[in-house]
């Protein structure tokens, strides 16, 4: 019974399909493959049949993350995707609670981070109009270079999540400093936004978070290259380099945040050079010599 539909299914794609096309090895490849399932769904039943074509969406469907991941690494030198599947990543974005029991089963393995929220959590203008506006002041104001589409996919954004939501409301108070709207448990975003000119922004705040270290980690490779320079030089040159607005707060919060993922990088700076004259060596041999003396 099953082989009669995909005998019906072949003359009506053969009757549909031009003349031309009939010879193409892509018409054919796919007459072959309704008769295998025919063929198959008679022996296998129904049953049979849709377990081979989840097996074979499956394996489509995981070749072409593969291939995704190996263009990612071929272009970066890592994939955070993979990073994050094997090796866990534990969210900046938790909640209190979630955080003290992660804290308990880490303590002792990675350096704990304290946040102090700042955010006063008044409730939003419903009006999206207002909330884009809130956005837009805040951006104009503290040159974070979101786009207007940008803008727009975060105000999407905080109707339907809670972070995003409560980012909207942390960019509708008044600060002296930049430096008083970072602190918090999303401040990886906040440097994020402030930090690099050319951004990308989802309404997933995971998957910003896989972009946002990402986007780090490419920094620090990067600095991890220039061992001979100060911590400054390596700001300067960073900026340069990425097109960002690194500065030495900044650059910490990016270093602790991909810490916190188990991303190490050094920050040492140039080894110190001593510079003795004459007269410093001639009082080393003076003690030497003295010392010598009286044992």
């Amino acid at each position: 019974m099953g082989i009669v539909f995909f005998i019906i299914f072949i003359i009506i794609l053969y009757s549909k399909t031009q003349p031309d096309n009939r010879h193409a090895d892509f018409f054919r490849l796919l007459i072959f493959g309704c008769v295998a399932l025919g063929i198959i769904s008679t022996i296998l039943g129904p049953v049979g049949i849709l377990a081979i074509i989840g097996i074979i969406l499956y394996l489509i469907i995981n070749a072409q993350k593969n291939k995704e991941s190996k263009e990612r690494e071929k272009q970066y030198g890592w994939d955070p995707k993979r990073w994050d599947k094997e090796k866990g990543n534990s969210r900046t974005t938790s909640r209190p609670t979630q955080a003290r029991a992660q804290a308990k089963t880490q303590a002792g393995t990675q350096p704990q981070q304290s946040y102090v929220d700042t955010v006063k959590y008044d409730p939003l203008p419903k009006a999206i109009k207002k909330r884009k506006k809130i956005i837009r002041d805040f951006n104009e104001k503290y040159h974070l270079c979101l786009t207007d589409e940008q803008i727009q996919n975060i105000t999407n954004s905080s109707y339907m999540s809670e972070i995003w939501n409560r980012e909207v409301q942390s960019m509708n108070q008044k600060y002296n400093v930049i430096y008083e709207w970072f602190p918090g448990r999303t401040q990886w975003l906040r440097v994020y936004m402030y930090v690099f000119h050319v951004q990308e922004i989802t309404s997933d705040i995971r998957q910003q978070e896989s972009i946002a270290m990402y986007a780090f980690e490419e920094v620090f490779r990067f600095a991890d290259k220039l061992s001979s320079m100060s911590t400054a030089e390596k700001i300067e040159r960073i900026n340069s380099q990425f097109f960002t607005s690194f500065d030495d707060a900044t650059f910490m919060i990016a270093y602790r945040f991909l810490e916190s993922k188990g991303l190490k990088h050094q920050l040492n700076g140039p080894e110190l050079i001593k510079d003795e004259d004459e007269m410093d060596e001639l009082l080393k041999k003076y003690r030497t010599g003295s010392a010598s003396a009286q044992s």
